[in-house]
């Protein structure tokens, strides 16, 4: 005789399975910096499911242009974990930053009333935006290449 299972209820580690990200809709910048944006709402993304091997992160977003090659690539996706502004920033690491310019993804650096903004990709030069104009600091904890 066969038993009837209750469909309804998940255990824990389905559970976890069906955990979601937001994706966002915008592509980061990695060759120049994009035209502004107006921000964007988490039911304007895509949810994807949590990846488990990364570390705790906020959401993704794809990469464009070759300026951070050829550590990361256009097309790549990076997870990134938000910063708020009372954390410590990791100097010389990969962050995505919103800025009045558009988004962007760089590794950062302290330069006075701006932050420094280097590409890997020695073709381009590094450059500095006003701390004002940085809406978020989100830190690249992770990546992934198809």
């Amino acid at each position: 005789m066969l038993k009837s299972v209750n469909v309804n209820r998940m255990n824990d580690s389905t559970h976890e399975i069906l955990k979601t990200k937001p994706r966002i809709p915008y592509t980061a910048a990695a060759g120049s910096i994009t035209n502004a944006l107006d921000g964007v709402k988490e039911y304007d993304c895509e949810q994807i499911p949590v990846i488990q091997s990364f570390p705790k992160y906020d959401f993704t977003i794809v990469v464009r242009g070759d300026s951070m090659q050829p550590n990361i690539l256009g097309g790549d996706e990076v997870a990134c974990k938000k910063i708020d502004e009372k954390s410590f920033i990791q100097w010389g690491k990969v962050h995505v930053l919103d800025t009045a310019q558009g988004i962007i993804v760089k590794r950062i650096y302290e330069d006075g009333d701006k932050i420094k903004c280097v590409s890997y990709n020695p073709e381009y030069p590094p450059f500095s935006i006003d701390k004002k104009d940085i809406y978020s600091y989100n830190l690249v904890v992770g990546l992934l290449r198809i």
